[in-house]
């Protein structure tokens, strides 16, 4: 790998500084650059796991972001979406005139270096459906390189070091950053509106996906959502092989008799090319989890991976870390932590709850940016429908400012009033898990759903519960 990147950068790679070296995708590239035998360095705002796990490995990590973590000496330096031009050490950097580059154009000279990437793409479902792809594949034998946005239990971390053949990775469109991987098998789980901070509208974000698919080769294979008409308009007259998956009858491979116990665990049988595939179990539940695993198989079967590795996989699959996890159960209450933050994953993540047995659906929610909350607002009044009580956090925002004049108890106001469902704002962590000890009862189950870091209310509300 070493040589190639220094082939493509057309200089040499001894030493490369990470700028946000603690997310989720900086973390894992990182990861992958030490055991080439690359010298890693990395700052962030603070300490974390993913920089505690770097630092162990070798890795030299700066809390914080500072001029002095500069060295003329490095070779390239790389900094995350979320590192604005005004970072000191992004400014350090360009002064010495080192070599710099976003995440994302680094991921996508990464990709080359592989023989056949396998980019996955989608408004929702990214994590997950990258972490059933890779956890297959590594069943199956392929031992593929991964890197993706969550913990994924069979490689215990957000990356594997695999072999040079197959790179696996999350494909994101927000502000076309898919667009500079160079992938020979893609996927698009679904294609819907968001990041309307970037994008002017639906069908610009369409535009966006079909140039995502046109970069596959003729040898190459697009794996989509075949009940989706906002993906098959955009995957027409494409040179490389289209597979088409879901639950109508024209898809090639089909999802048939979906049923799910009271404990969420999903059966469902798939059909290949109209004839009798194999039948799986799962261990997640939601209809669109099962419209994931699909995805999942047909990538698998199309690299030759054997059906027994994919029911081993799928059937003790329990998603990534922060999609549907299950959380606790104390006193009769049961705790689910996920990283829904676009109205339709809330959507399907409360439809999900409806397959556990409960009485009282309560749904803790913190907003992920200005921006998503203003344009999707009354979805995500709407996506509420399913839930019996609603409490509602601030606001997260850590790529904009309030330029929408959006309040943080604007969505608890209006869930009240439209949907007539009890809902609360409230701004700390500490008054959410109080509210919850004083009103939740046996029986109930609590959802807590978001990008950032609200999941904490999660967990200290079943360590309350369980010295209570």
């Amino acid at each position: 790998m070493k040589q190639s990147l220094e082939k493509l950068l057309n200089h040499k790679v001894d030493h490369v500084h990470f700028i946000g070296i603690g997310g989720a995708s900086m973390s894992g590239l990182a990861s992958i650059l030490l055991h080439n035998g690359i010298h890693v360095s990395g700052s962030d705002i603070a300490s974390s796991e993913n920089t505690e796990k770097l630092r162990a490995k070798g890795a030299d990590i700066r809390i914080p972001h500072n001029t002095e973590n500069i060295d003329p000496s490095y070779d390239l330096v790389v900094y995350t979406a979320a590192v604005k031009s005004d970072n000191p050490e992004r400014r350090e950097a360009q002064r010495l005139s080192l070599p710099i580059m976003e995440r994302s154009d680094f991921l996508g000279l990464l990709t080359r270096t592989f023989e056949h990437t396998i980019a996955v793409s989608g408004t929702h479902g990214k994590t997950t459906t990258t972490s059933m792809i890779s956890s297959i594949l590594y069943e199956g034998g392929l031992d593929p390189t991964v890197t993706v946005g969550g913990h994924v239990d069979v490689f215990n971390g957000n990356y594997h070091i695999g072999e040079n053949r197959f790179f696996i990775t999350e494909a994101c469109e927000y502000v076309d950053s898919f667009l500079k991987s160079f992938h020979k098998t893609g996927v698009i789980l679904n294609i819907e509106e968001d990041h309307m901070d970037y994008f002017e509208n639906l069908k610009a974000i369409q535009d966006s996906f079909k140039k995502f698919a046109r970069i596959i080769p003729q040898d190459g294979y697009l794996v989509v959502n075949g009940d989706s008409p906002a993906i098959l308009d955009v995957v027409t007259d494409l040179p490389c092989t289209l597979v088409t998956c879901g639950y109508g009858k024209d898809n090639r491979y089909q999802a048939r008799k979906v049923e799910f116990d009271a404990l969420g665990n999903g059966h469902f049988d798939v059909y290949k090319d109209g004839r009798f595939f194999e039948s799986f179990d799962m261990v997640i539940p939601g209809e669109h989890n099962v419209l994931n695993a699909l995805c999942a198989i047909a990538v698998s079967d199309l690299h030759g991976v054997e059906k027994k590795a994919m029911k081993t996989t799928l059937s003790s699959f329990k998603g990534a870390k922060r999609r549907f996890d299950l959380v606790g159960k104390e006193k009769g209450i049961t705790v689910i932590d996920d990283f829904a933050h676009h109205p339709t994953e809330l959507k399907a993540t409360i439809k999900a709850c409806k397959n556990f047995d409960h009485n009282n659906l309560w749904v803790v929610f913190q907003p992920y940016t200005y921006s998503r909350t203003y344009y999707f607002f009354d979805e995500f009044v709407a996506s509420f429908a399913g839930a019996d009580r609603v409490i509602i956090n601030d606001i997260s925002s850590d790529r904009e400012t309030n330029q929408w004049d959006i309040a943080d108890e604007d969505l608890s106001i209006a869930i009240q009033k439209n949907l007539q469902i009890p809902a609360v704002h409230l701004s700390t962590y500490a008054e959410i898990v109080d509210y919850l000890m004083d009103h939740v009862e046996s029986g109930d189950l609590v959802l807590v759903a978001g990008a950032k870091t609200i999941y904490q209310t999660a967990y200290s509300f079943i360590e309350r519960l369980k010295k209570q």
